[in-house]
């Protein structure tokens, strides 16, 4: 954000009012690069069924697409249609055309060489279906993207313990709400862990950067304290992170001896 200038004609509250400009702008670039996406997505899914539909395959049909990609390319200079990308848009209508509709929606707001990776790299529909989630709602770059997959998310994603009591404090729906908002494994790299520590140490070096960590907990979290003292019948505990999250309206203790111990209150 740049400096804001020193004025006795602008108002108190303008800063509020620049945030908001910026949020607004911010959101319909997002909204115009999805539609963007939507946009060229379609058109390769087509070209790709095109050639789907022709039954060419690379080799005998190679001739055939090489002369296609010759005279598109003089028709569209700028629209890369490459022998080899149209050979990618035949594997990417192969891909889906049969996946579920709620599948196709995701990858097809997606950059076409997020696409790619995916087509490359993942071959379950339920993994390109985690990636491309997370990709929309995280925002990730393509080499984002293939770091996640390299690393393996959605398996770790789903050798996740819940070992905490959403569906006890929680009703149903808030539970999985719940579930869904801790789902991803956290990336502990930041805080230069390449061995066992020790809980202190652990913890000492979470609050030194828990700018970080929230970041790497998702949105709507604001971290209230550590070690916080809470009563609860006439006992006192001290819990090892606090947070609130504004979409669960919730309270969320963290016991960092189990960085999967979550408890929630409903505030």
């Amino acid at each position: 954000m740049s400096r804001i200038p020193q004025s006795n004609n602008i108002p108190a509250d303008y800063t509020d009012l620049l945030q908001l400009a910026v949020t607004e702008i911010r959101t319909a670039r997002e909204v115009i690069a999805k539609q963007i996406n939507s946009s060229a997505n379609s058109v390769y899914w087509n070209l790709g069924k095109l050639l789907f539909d022709k039954q060419l395959e690379e080799g005998y049909g190679s001739g055939v697409v090489k002369q296609l990609s010759v005279d598109l390319k003089h028709e569209f200079p700028d629209m890369g249609l490459s022998p080899r990308n149209l050979w990618d848009m035949k594997r990417f209508y192969e891909r889906y055309s049969e996946a579920d509709t709620k599948l196709r929606q995701l990858v097809a707001v997606l950059p076409w060489g997020h696409n790619l990776l995916l087509v490359n790299k993942v071959k379950e529909d339920s993994e390109v279906a985690f990636y491309a989630s997370e990709t929309l709602t995280k925002g990730w770059s393509r080499d984002l993207l293939l770091n996640a997959i390299k690393m393996d998310s959605f398996g770790q994603a789903q050798k996740q313990l819940k070992a905490n009591n959403f569906e006890q404090t929680l009703p149903e729906t808030h539970a999985e709400y719940a579930n869904e908002v801790f789902r991803s494994t956290y990336n502990l790299g930041f805080l230069s862990i390449t061995e066992r520590v020790k809980e202190l140490e652990l913890e000492n070096r979470l609050i030194a950067k828990i700018r970080a960590f929230i970041l790497e907990l998702g949105k709507g979290f604001s971290f209230i304290g550590n070690q916080y003292r809470l009563e609860y019948n006439g006992k006192e505990y001290f819990v090892d992170m606090l947070f609130f999250h504004r979409g669960l309206q919730s309270l969320v203790a963290i016991e960092l001896n189990n960085l999967c111990a979550v408890a929630y209150w409903r505030i």
